[in-house]
């Protein structure tokens, strides 16, 4: 005849009470190592690098000016020298201010023009020197020019080309030179005779 229980209690036997502890072990254990995992699994917040674009600042101009126009070494930069010095903006020194501002239109690039060979009956073993020019300022006639020598070792130098003795290099220029000027090279001893390109701004497109 099996056990009766006291009526108001719950009788567990032994064994039963002994599973039940088990299936509630691996309960708590398997719900621990599922919440560890998803912990694990858990991506970490990305992060994100901003960066953040500094303010444009003026560099500071300190000493001589820069080798943008190189004389020695770009053939389209005139023999002309920078002797003056740019102070800082921000040093208080009015001398920052800037200068050379173009105010009455920008002016073309040096490009070579044509050519000086040396007038005839002078003997310099076929020499044919380079006619580097640019307009001088937009609404006038005016030109700056300049050429390089070549052979007996010289290495890009540039020789000022004056015109009716007035040098086409300074700032105010010379009169346009045309097609058998003669004109006068610094360094040399002779009288030369300019060759001018053609102009090639204009030109007929038929298919338009």
């Amino acid at each position: 005849m099996g056990k009766k229980c006291i009526p108001g209690i719950i009788c567990i036997e032994n064994m039963t009470l002994f599973v039940l502890i088990i299936l509630i072990g691996l309960v708590i254990y398997f719900i621990y190592n599922h919440s560890g995992q998803k912990i694990h699994q858990t991506p970490q917040s990305s992060q994100k690098i901003i960066i953040v674009p500094s303010s444009p600042q003026q560099p500071s101009l300190i000493g001589i000016a820069t080798r943008a126009n190189d004389s020695f070494n770009d053939p389209y930069a005139p023999p002309l020298k920078n002797d003056g010095y740019i102070y800082p903006t921000n040093s208080g020194d009015i001398r920052g201010i800037p200068v050379n501002i173009e105010t009455r239109g920008t002016g073309m690039s040096y490009q070579q023009v044509g050519i000086l060979t040396p007038t005839g009956g002078n003997n310099t073993n076929d020499l044919i020197l380079p006619l580097m020019g640019r307009k001088l300022m937009n609404g006038r006639d005016k030109w700056q020019y300049y050429t390089m020598a070549n052979g007996n070792g010289t290495i890009n130098t540039k020789l000022p080309v004056s015109v009716n003795g007035k040098s086409c290099t300074g700032e105010y220029g010379c009169n346009d030179i045309q097609n058998g000027d003669t004109v006068y090279v610094e360094g040399y001893n002779t009288v030369f005779t300019a060759t001018v390109y053609e102009n090639g701004t204009f030109s007929y497109i038929p298919y338009i």
